[in-house]
């Protein structure tokens, strides 16, 4: 592996809407993309279930939520309200940011609570969870997390994200993408990737996503390039004829145990 190019190449967001994972099914028919994590909270998760969990060739993650960015897109804790308290404000739903837990520490046992509501969730669905990662990186903003997290995946067999971050690279607009994104990697040179991306397809429901920072519009136009990207044919051949080896979270372990 060490004289290698290997990229774990991963998709967010599935089971956040349907326009996330009708974007996922076609960016997986390019054969590169090998990792989807997933959002039990949302509610497209159970389509995506339908649509993917019993993908063979697909390495599943739970993607931890414990925030709502949308203005006018929210969810909630899987675990009763009631039980979590300290993860929602006042409305019931997720704060927007992992900056509110700066200033609202939550409880652990109830972070810890919900984690186990969400794997619940993607178990019960048909979802073989193999790695675990996180909405919004919290871990930045809750002290104790990542160690937490780290400890509860080691107790399951399950991979934790943050002890495979390696580099991260990502894709940006261009005439013609996959030789930009080719032209990257070989200037990186032999070495573990980390690139982490959102599909999805430019509708109407996406475009109902947004906040200050971003528009639907943005939001939609660059989630489907990401889907495009992943389904270029030219990609899975590119990355054979170079040697860059796409690979899964459960993969990546077997090749670095340490």
């Amino acid at each position: 592996m060490d004289k290698e190019i290997c990229i774990i190449t991963r998709a967010d967001d599935g089971g956040s809407n349907h326009a996330a994972n009708l974007g996922i099914e076609r960016a997986l028919e390019g054969g590169v993309l090998k990792n989807v994590s997933i959002m039990a909270t949302c509610p497209a998760v159970r389509e995506a279930a339908q649509m993917f969990a019993g993908r063979a060739d697909v390495c599943f993650g739970l993607h931890f939520v414990l925030n709502a960015e949308w203005n006018d897109i929210k969810w909630g804790p899987m675990a009763d309200p009631a039980s979590v308290p300290s993860l929602i404000e006042a409305d019931g739903w997720f704060s927007p940011h992992p900056d509110y837990f700066k200033e609202h520490p939550p409880l652990m046992r109830e972070v810890m609570l919900e984690l186990e509501a969400q794997f619940a969730k993607l178990t019960e669905l048909g979802f073989r969870i193999a790695y675990v990662d996180t909405h919004m990186v919290p871990e930045l903003a809750i002290p104790g997390l990542e160690d937490e997290l780290r400890a509860w995946c080691t107790a399951r067999g399950l991979v934790y994200w943050w002890d495979y971050l390696f580099e991260n690279i990502s894709i940006s607009a261009a005439d013609d993408v996959v030789t930009k994104h080719l032209e990257q990697i070989e200037a990186l040179g032999a070495g573990r990737y980390l690139l982490v991306t959102h599909p999805a397809v430019d509708s109407e429901e996406m475009r109902a996503l947004g906040n200050a920072y971003e528009s639907g519009q943005q939001i939609a136009r660059t989630r489907q390039y990401d889907s495009q990207f992943w389904s270029n044919p030219r990609l899975s051949v590119q990355y054979k004829q170079r040697g860059i080896r796409p690979i899964r979270y459960d993969e990546a372990v077997k090749l670095n145990p340490g």
